[in-house]
This record gives C-alpha cells, structure tokens and sequence, in this order.
C-alpha cells in the first residue's frame, strides 16, 4: 500500500519532472478541421464595422503633441506626519 502511494504521489527514485513534449497529429482530418475553421472565420468577419476596442477613449489619435520639459503642475501632495 505504501509503494503504491509512494508511485502516485511522484515520490521515490522514479518521480521527477515529466517534460511536456505534444506531437500534434497533422494528418488530414486535422487539416480539413483548420480549413474549415478559417473558412468560417473569414466568412464571418465583416471588415466595414469598426472594432468595439477601438472607438471611444481608447480609438487611435490623429495627432500627438510633442513631449515637453516645462510642463505645469497644480496642487500638491499632501504632507503626513509618521513618527516612528
């Protein structure tokens, strides 16, 4: 009983670090899945309407202003009192 849990938890000589190495299958039922699959994306996707992400506050800006050195700040922080 104690092997056993000793073999399923990974601990002894033989437990370590297992490397993930996937072999993906690129036989031809893959390659018919990808292709419809793009088929449907690009039958989908209408390129008129403007992406939601992209309008409002968060749209591209037409222009930039340059950097300054001399910018002007009001106000202040505000000072706290910590004693230690």
């Amino acid at each position: 009983m104690a092997e056993e849990k000793q073999k399923h938890s990974g601990g002894g000589a033989g437990g370590g670090i297992v490397a993930v190495d996937p072999k993906p299958n690129n036989g031809l039922t893959s390659k018919v899945i990808d292709f419809v699959e793009k088929l449907i994306v690009k039958l989908m996707y209408d390129s008129s309407l403007p992406h939601h992400y992209l309008s409002g506050n968060f749209a591209p800006v037409r222009e930039e202003t340059p950097p300054t050195t001399d910018l002007l700040v009001k106000g202040h922080l505000p000072i706290t009192n910590f004693t230690a």
